[in-house]
């Protein structure tokens, strides 16, 4: 039987690192550098957002723990206890956060195809 390790996070404890786009900043719960998959906790300041429509490299997974967060062009919204899931190549965006927003926020695989021009750093766009 092989051996496993628990690993177990206090969110508190992690500082939010703010990202390059205006009012998103975002704690990095885990991440596999060979799949780029990854779990994060996402913060959008009210009136931030996604100022473009785009699809991802990956399945994305949105759980809102707080906030308003919309699809502009759907009207689509997230709202504390919804969970969005956006499938791999599937347009959407952009997004405005009606209200301070938290998601935790899942990817299976990379992110985006390519950097999408509102980040500064590719690193962002991991």
């Amino acid at each position: 039987m092989g051996r496993f390790r628990e690993i177990l996070l206090n969110t508190g404890d992690l500082d939010w690192v703010d990202k390059t786009l205006a009012g998103l900043s975002q704690k990095m719960l885990w991440r596999n550098d060979e799949t780029g998959a990854s779990i994060a906790l996402v913060r959008f300041k009210k009136g931030a957002g996604i100022p473009s429509r785009h699809s991802h490299a990956s399945n994305q997974f949105m759980f809102c723990l707080q906030g308003r967060y919309t699809y502009v062009p759907t009207g689509l919204t997230l709202t504390s206890g919804s969970l969005y899931w956006n499938p791999k190549g599937s347009l959407h965006g952009p997004t405005l956060a009606e209200e301070d927003t938290v998601l935790l926020e899942i990817y299976d695989g990379p992110h985006y195809p390519t950097q999408p021009d509102w980040y500064d750093s590719a690193a962002d766009a991991r």
